[in-house]
């Protein structure tokens, strides 16, 4: 089985992603470009960001990601599933994944394998927030105006909005990204678009979210994905 993956940033969503895909999915290990893909492999791509990740303009190459996505598959014949992941922002994931569907069936050239979409509802970091093996057990005077606002670890990540009494950022996808930097340092480490911490790529962290989805039924754009990948295991079996 081949998987055709292409996700919305190229910061932290690729490099995530990417990390996790071989520990979910232990007999799939990625392939340098799609020209030296074989049996069980995958490759990445990043669409730099949810605009560009749209394009079908067959006139621009910088705004025809999907378009060009959509070509390279029907031209190699290689890939069982096309996964795309993005960010729901405001507009939603039912509004996002609608959008993007419908950007699918309307190219000229029908797509040849079958495509799935995961909106992360806000964004990536809201998945992150899940992990409550990293929430502070003492927080800092730092991390309060945080947890005073919304507590990620009792409450669903998923349902925080920005806090517009701080003022602190534009959006709520923001503000998770600022919630999750600040949870991480509270526990000695670093998180960044550019630069994740490490612990995050590890199957430890996966299993930490696993739990906690199993515990409170929370996160559920990524209960979506872990369903999609048990799933691809059951047919591989």
């Amino acid at each position: 089985m081949n998987l055709y993956i292409l996700v919305e940033d190229g910061k932290s969503g690729h490099k995530i992603i990417d990390h996790w895909i071989p520990l979910l999915l232990p007999s799939i290990t990625r392939a340098p470009t799609i020209d030296e893909m074989t049996e069980n492999q995958y490759v990445i791509f990043s669409g730099l960001g949810y605009p560009r990740i749209l394009g079908t303009d067959a006139t621009s190459p910088s705004k025809n990601v999907l378009g060009q996505t959509i070509e390279t598959i029907n031209d190699t014949q290689k890939i069982d599933y096309l996964l795309i992941f993005l960010d729901g922002d405001e507009e939603g994931t039912e509004r996002r994944t609608e959008i993007v569907t419908q950007k699918i069936k309307n190219y000229p050239k029908p797509l040849t394998c079958p495509f799935v979409i995961f909106v992360q509802n806000k964004c990536l970091e809201t998945w992150l927030l899940g992990n409550r093996d990293f929430f502070p057990a003492q927080p800092s005077e730092k991390f309060l105006p945080f947890l005073t606002h919304y507590n990620v670890s009792s409450s669903d990540p998923e349902y925080m909005e920005n806090d517009l009494s701080r003022r602190l950022v534009s959006t709520s996808s923001l503000y998770h990204e600022r919630y999750l930097r600040c949870m991480m340092q509270e526990n000695g480490y670093r998180y960044s678009k550019s630069r994740p911490a490490p612990i995050m790529y590890t199957e430890a962290f996966i299993n930490g979210l696993k739990g906690r989805i199993t515990e409170t039924h929370h996160l559920s754009s990524l209960q979506s994905f872990f369903n999609f990948i048990d799933q691809l295991k059951t047919s591989k079996s």
